[in-house]
């Protein structure tokens, strides 16, 4: 993160100039709330965005795959998502890449009909692709209280599919 020390105190002399804010607060807690939603109301993010970011992304939730055989035909191929999304409004999309970085399956979860934990599969076929190291990548996006989106993309998974027997 790039820090906005210097930027935010610059801001809020400004802000405090032109009338956005009163005086200093009475408590110094709420000198980091102000500060926040001068600088979110001046940036265009909300002042509540400042806690979501802290978050790292690897703690919204995470892919994995085991390793195995990539089989002569089309065959399903499991992986796990596990989430902990700040709301209970959210939307999983994930994406498979294969050793050639061609995406070839993908997959979508809602928590209108889906878990937070959940085993799946991508279904591809092997004429598709060729054996090697797989990545998944997912984005994970939530929904605030008043509506407003929020995206993370979570750390991608590998798995190996060696080539079948």
């Amino acid at each position: 993160m790039t820090p906005v020390t210097g930027t935010a105190a610059a801001l809020v002399s400004t802000a405090l100039a032109v009338g956005l804010v009163s005086g200093p607060p009475a408590r110094a807690e709420g000198a980091a709330d102000q500060i926040s939603g001068v600088v979110g109301a001046l940036t265009g993010h909300p002042g509540d965005d400042s806690r979501q970011t802290t978050r790292d992304r690897s703690d919204f939730g995470r892919t994995s795959a085991p390793d195995g055989r990539l089989r002569r035909g089309c065959h399903n191929y499991p992986y796990r998502y596990r989430l902990t999304p700040p709301s209970d409004d959210w939307i999983l999309e994930t994406f498979l890449r294969d050793p050639t970085r061609e995406s070839i399956a993908s997959g979508i979860f809602s928590s209108d009909s889906d878990p937070r934990t959940h085993r799946t599969r991508f279904r591809f076929c092997r004429y598709n692709t060729r054996p090697g190291r797989f990545k998944i990548r997912a984005l994970l996006t939530w929904y605030g209280p008043t509506g407003d989106q929020h995206r993370v993309w979570l750390e991608p998974s590998w798995f190996r599919l060696r080539r079948p027997r």
